[in-house]
């Protein structure tokens, strides 16, 4: 309970971490969306080897010390995003620990997924920080062609990248779902941090906050359910807050009611502009 409320925190900072740095915040995959926008390479493809030999790399940027990686080379049947002519690729990941008698399977990598030769499946992966390597950060990346999600999963990642190609025009589409889709992008493009940290913050046009914020307000606020994108943890995600003029209402019957908030704080303050991440190359 206590991690959820401090993911929860997170968001309502508008602090939203990649999963290759943070896995032990990722309590269920996140949105579609946001694992396309935050990997490197999207891709169908299957297992062939695992090299005999693991590798030695750091966790995560800025760790002091290396773990043990273990290397399957994926062969890459169908390319989505962030590949050209490679035909095969390394992907790393960091194997479980042999439990002791009586003692639970620890994986020192989260929940970094296991592979094995003969998988196949969509692997949504990240460059690793310094090794020659793609990692499939956790649990949501890498999604099995068993798994009954899968043509839907797949169907995404081309919708996504299809989107990002102008993710403005997309905002401005009669259709709901991508309109929102699209936003979520954007959201997750700009709000999340990446390494060298810490990053700074840089604004973007009123006209794009506008468009955004438009959008959001227009959307349905239903209930928060994992895996999908949801604009009332969208605006959160923003920083949006006191410092800013808004206040959440007293009372929140239904998530409209925050929705009806926001949007009468839009109302006064149209020139508001969205801040976004940047890795600070000073560090």
């Amino acid at each position: 309970m206590r991690k959820f409320v401090f993911v929860l925190a997170l968001l309502a900072g508008g602090i939203f971490l990649p999963a290759s740095i943070a896995p032990a915040l990722m309590i269920a995959p996140p949105a579609g969306p946001v694992r396309i926008v935050n990997s490197d390479a999207v891709f169908v493809g299957r297992v062939v080897e695992i090299e005999p030999i693991d590798v030695d790399a750091r966790r995560f940027p800025g760790a002091k010390d290396t773990v043990k990686w273990r290397i399957a080379v994926v062969k890459v049947n169908d390319a989505i995003h962030g590949l050209k002519t490679e035909k095969t690729v390394r992907v790393g990941f960091i194997p479980f620990v042999a439990p002791k008698p009586g003692q639970p399977i620890v994986s020192p990598g989260g929940r970094s997924p296991q592979l094995a030769v003969g998988q196949d499946g969509l692997f949504m992966i990240s460059k690793h920080a310094d090794a020659k390597f793609y990692q499939a950060p956790n649990y949501g990346y890498f999604v099995s062609v068993q798994d009954k999600a899968f043509n839907t999963e797949v169907k995404t990642a081309k919708k996504v990248v299809a989107i990002m190609a102008d993710t403005t025009a997309a905002m401005k589409s009669k259709d709901a779902d991508e309109r929102l889709m699209a936003v979520s992008i954007a959201v997750s493009k700009y709000r999340t941090q990446k390494p060298p940290f810490p990053n700074k913050e840089e604004l973007i046009s009123v006209e794009e906050s506008r468009l955004i914020l438009d959008v959001l307000v227009k959307a349905k606020w239903g209930q928060f359910k994992f895996g999908e994108a949801n604009p009332q943890q969208l605006f959160f995600q923003l920083g949006i807050g006191a410092k800013d003029g808004f206040a959440p209402p007293k009372q929140i019957r239904t998530p409209d009611d925050m929705r009806v908030a926001v949007e009468a704080w839009g109302r006064t303050h149209g020139d508001y502009q969205i801040k976004r991440f940047v890795p600070n190359a000073d560090r």
